[in-house]
């Protein structure tokens, strides 16, 4: 690596060569910069749409188990119900 010293001490020729390998480097940098922003980016909107979904999953969910629950109920009573027609009829017999 050059120190402030060494780069102005260079010739010409040398400064140019220097210039040119540090606007590369620059270049390339900016690149990958570029390319992860890019991914960032990307991964930040697949966050995004996963957590809709695990929201809309959460209120799928809740609204199954709520729906679990009613069904459970009516078969409790429903039960019940045929429990007291059975007395009813036995008490025909």
């Amino acid at each position: 690596m050059y120190t402030n010293d060494d780069l102005k001490n260079l010739d010409s020729e040398d400064k140019k060569r220097k210039r040119n390998s540090l606007q590369m480097e620059i270049i390339m940098l900016e690149s990958e910069i570029s390319k992860l922003a890019a991914e960032k980016n990307s991964l930040d909107a697949e966050i995004r749409k996963m957590k809709m979904d695990e929201e809309r999953f959460r209120l799928s969910a809740d609204e199954k188990k709520k729906r679990f629950d009613f069904v459970d109920q009516s078969i409790s009573e429903k039960e019940a119900e045929v429990k007291n027609v059975r007395k009813k009829l036995n008490l025909l017999i």
